[in-house]
């Protein structure tokens, strides 16, 4: 243990660092391309399932912006609210409004997947814009910014979608776990080794749709329909990213434990159908942050036969004797160390992450990132140990 527990200790803190230093000060130091002369028409797609209310709000701001050419292609997924009839009648006059309507369900597809694939079917566009029914952009500029990022050669615009603030633990932790996730899908994807992108704000390609097979190798499994096709569609050049505030959506998060539970049951359990190498980044990623947090205490006392301290370091144990402490003497050395090298370690990563919480709008309050950092990783252990037991084929939505 005097050899093997440090090497863990510090492995995974030099481990957690080249993230930091060499992946995520990628996003941190990001600009998004400003909206040119070039705009080709864009369909917006959005599936729908007993979603009246959300889209009596959501249609009009869509309809409201700031965009030469596009068109909103509401998928009506078998609703019995009376959603078909309010799109039937536009009853608010939505001037860019398209729809159809799913009435059966095949049984070699989910629900969300074969509406979506029917939408960008029917799209008039080659470009698609993604969001969900209860998302609200954030300004009349959002399909401005993030076709403004579909420069020559790229087929894939990842964006991000914060959840609105509530008050209590679960709000600020589901919170802070988004923002953990958007800044490594987005971080990575500057990185050339994009993996996954959110459905409430994602643009692709209606070719790179087809010629990826769509949902093919993971049509009935329940979520996937944006990260599972990301990771399959994307590689090293052909996605780009928008984290401007005006290219974002913003989405009414779960409210209750349970409901989340479930929800991220569902979403982490598609992980296991990513490419080997985002597995292995992210499993390097994640278990490094664990030991880092779960062996600090343990480090702090393992006393290393190997380790010496040079004289002008240590505290003299007349001093420690002093204040009866004079016992502690020969873990003092090595107690300073791992508390150094750990305080260093938070503060780098705090002051990286607070940067590019500012640049994604100032989502979290800053100054509780090292506390939100510990929690994030006991979800990561939780949920780590949930998903590597469940059958994402089982999974169910509710």
């Amino acid at each position: 243990m005097e050899t093997i527990l440090p090497i863990l200790f510090f492995g995974a803190i030099a481990i957690q660092l080249f993230y930091i230093l060499f992946i995520f000060t990628k996003l941190s130091g990001h600009h998004d391309l400003e909206p040119g002369d070039h705009q080709p028409p864009v369909t917006l797609i959005l599936a729908a399932s007993n979603e009246l209310e959300n889209l009596r709000e959501l249609l009009p701001l869509l309809d409201k912006q700031d965009y030469p050419e596009f068109e909103i292609l509401v998928a009506d997924d078998r609703s019995h609210d009376g959603t078909y009839d309010y799109l039937i009648n536009n009853e608010d006059n939505i001037r860019h409004l398209r729809y159809l309507r799913v009435q059966d369900l095949p049984d070699h597809y989910t629900a969300k997947k074969y509406a979506v694939t029917l939408a960008v079917k029917k799209a008039r566009h080659e470009w698609l814009l993604f969001t969900d029914a209860d998302c609200r952009p954030e300004s009349d500029q959002w399909i401005s910014s993030m076709m403004a990022q579909a420069a020559e050669g790229k087929e894939i615009v990842l964006g991000f979608s914060k959840y609105r603030y509530f008050p209590g633990r679960l709000n600020a932790l589901i919170r802070y776990e988004t923002f953990q996730t958007a800044l490594q899908y987005l971080s990575f994807a500057l990185a050339g080794m994009p993996f996954m992108g959110v459905g409430r704000n994602l643009m692709y390609k209606k070719d790179l749709f087809w010629k990826n097979g769509g949902f093919s190798g993971h049509n009935m499994l329940l979520s996937g329909d944006d990260d599972l096709f990301v990771n399959k569609a994307s590689s090293k050049t052909n996605a780009s990213i928008c984290i401007q505030e005006a290219g974002q959506t913003t989405s009414t998060p779960k409210t209750t434990w349970q409901e989340w539970y479930v929800q991220k049951k569902r979403h982490l359990s598609v992980g296991k159908k990513y490419k080997t190498r985002d597995r292995i980044n992210l499993g390097l990623l994640w278990i490094s942050g664990i030991l880092c947090w779960l062996l600090l205490i343990p480090a702090l006392f393992i006393f290393p036969f190997w380790f010496e301290a040079p004289e002008w370091s240590r505290v003299p144990v007349e001093v420690l004797a002093e204040y009866g402490l004079a016992h502690w003497y020969p873990f003092n050395d090595w107690m300073r160390l791992v508390t150094g090298v750990f305080l260093a370690y938070l503060l780098i990563k705090w002051v990286v992450l607070a940067r590019v919480n500012k640049k994604l709008g100032g989502t979290l309050n800053a100054w509780k990132i090292p506390w939100y950092d510990l929690l994030y990783n006991l979800y990561l252990v939780v949920f780590g140990i949930v998903t590597l037991f469940s059958n994402p084929q089982k999974i169910k939505w509710k």
